[in-house]
């Protein structure tokens, strides 16, 4: 899947679905199920990394992940500005 397909399938999703809190569930080779909210989308290298709650990484995993979110929504606010701009010119 590529980053610009997740986006169009977040976009598309009804809105009551858009707070609903995201899990992930891994299913080993061996069918070996582990759930987790620890989920990071890495959107400078396209991998989404997820961390079990007993790993190392848990903690910094979401960390990470609310860092994106504050750059993204950076990004969004620079481009509404860049929008707002161009309309009132």
């Amino acid at each position: 899947m590529k980053l610009k397909e997740l986006k169009k399938l977040i976009e598309g999703c009804h809105t009551e679905d858009l707070n609903n809190e995201l899990e992930a569930i891994v299913i080993s080779k061996k069918n070996k199920i582990f759930k987790t909210d620890s989920i990071r989308l890495d959107t400078d290298s396209g991998r989404i990394i997820i961390a079990t709650q007993d790993s190392e990484q848990f903690k910094l995993n979401k960390l990470n992940a609310d860092k994106e979110m504050e750059f993204a929504n950076k990004m969004l606010s620079i481009k509404s500005t860049k929008i707002d701009k161009s309309l009132n010119s």
